[in-house]
């Protein structure tokens, strides 16, 4: 089970996620290419399931759990680095990637605390 410090860092992660999906769905929304508009949606979906993994290492019942849950979120952060790579090749606004990019990079920081 998480402690307070814990919960905490998992929070602050997930509001990185949140925000970088924000903008994620912001850029879906300023474009119409169908191609593009699958590759960003792709994205989106990829950061919801990553904060649906955020939720679970909060809401776990007791310590396995919780080992478990935070054990696969730090195996996939090297994924979610990856995923900067992808977004800042299919959004088009460079300054919403880079920010996209930031939020994400904040997630991890949070991420390696726990």
């Amino acid at each position: 089970m998480a402690n307070d410090v814990q919960k905490q860092a998992i929070a602050k992660a997930a509001d990185q996620i949140r925000a970088a999906m924000q903008l994620v769905y912001q850029s879906h929304q300023a474009t119409s290419d169908t191609t593009t508009l699958l590759k960003i949606n792709l994205e989106y979906m990829q950061l919801n399931t990553f904060l649906n993994q955020l939720s679970d290492a909060q809401n776990a019942a007791d310590d396995a759990d919780f080992t478990s849950a935070t054990s696969t979120l730090k195996q996939q952060a090297t994924g979610l680095q990856g995923q900067e790579e992808n977004i800042a090749k299919v959004i088009s606004d460079v300054g919403k990637a880079a920010k996209v990019a930031e939020y994400i990079s904040q997630a991890l920081a949070f991420i390696a605390t726990l």
